[in-house]
């Protein structure tokens, strides 16, 4: 078991800010494979799980505005869920917007080293354009997590997989 604080004990599971980097390098990898594949895919990848979903890309901060739930229940993320639960980014006017984006990044300058991260997020696929026939073909293809993809026809959802999964495959999952 990985240390954060002498007496806090890290499931193992939980991915640490370098491990969630890796992660998310490995599935816009995986991704760009998948696109490759099907030249007309119009989708994105998203980082998903109740509670919320946020676009992969962009420093991870602003991905933590838009998807808090990404943060595991720790102690160590407690400031950094108590800033995002008592800033106001929706209503806050552009100075005010301004001010806490900085606060937001210095903060999670500071914690980064800390922050554990959900390895249960799916990375999942929102479509800007849909065509059922070559999402019916991706719901069966080895570069989708077919068990956590439903697979049947009344449904939209393609997940290529889980933050764990990317985490520990190094951009080399699911090879066709």
């Amino acid at each position: 078991m990985n240390q954060a604080h002498p007496d806090t004990v890290v499931p193992d599971d939980w991915l640490d800010h370098d491990q969630l980097k890796s992660a998310l390098a490995a599935a816009n990898l995986h991704f760009k494979r998948i696109r490759e594949k099907y030249p007309s895919l119009k989708a994105y990848p998203v980082l998903s799980r109740m509670g919320g979903q946020t676009e992969i890309g962009g420093p991870l901060e602003d991905m933590l505005v838009k998807f808090p739930a990404m943060l595991v229940p720790y102690p160590t993320n407690l400031r950094m869920r108590e800033f995002l639960q008592t800033a106001d980014f929706v209503h806050a006017v552009d100075a005010e917007k301004k001010q806490l984006l900085l606060q937001l990044k210095e903060l999670f300058h500071e914690l980064a080293p800390q922050l554990r991260f959900d390895p249960e997020c799916r990375i999942e696929l929102r479509f800007t354009e849909l065509n059922y026939d070559l999402i019916w073909k991706l719901q069966a293809d080895d570069l989708v997590d077919r068990q956590l993809t439903p697979q049947t026809r009344a449904s939209i959802r393609i997940v290529l997989g889980t933050l764990s999964h990317f985490a520990g495959s190094k951009a080399t999952a699911r090879e066709p």
